[in-house]
């Protein structure tokens, strides 16, 4: 039921994978497989551990510019800048938790 209230409170509808279809989950996996094997496959060395926790987002970013996408024209990085303009600003922080004494 929070789950529910979640995704009204954000505005999104929630897609699961079905229970008799395997193949959904693979194709994710698969997808997530590739990814990581961009992401670190040229992994260099880091100075100090904040350059290390810096790296990943910045060579995501480069990636998506890289990228096609896979249902659209241009690459993962063109079609997150059109869809931006498109975006509801947040709504405020979602509390699911009520604690009662």
């Amino acid at each position: 039921m929070r789950f529910l209230a979640m995704a009204n409170h954000y505005v999104f509808e929630p897609a699961f994978c079905n229970p008799a279809a395997g193949w959904e989950k693979g194709q994710i996996e698969k997808n997530l497989q590739d990814a990581r094997h961009r992401l670190w496959q040229l992994m260099p060395r880091f100075p100090h551990v904040a350059a290390l926790n810096e790296w990943p987002e910045q060579r995501s970013v480069t990636l998506w510019g890289e990228i096609p996408h896979a249902a659209l024209p241009g690459s993962v990085a063109d079609v997150w800048a059109n869809e931006q303009a498109a975006l509801m600003p947040l709504p405020p922080a979602f509390d699911g938790f009520v604690e009662h004494t």
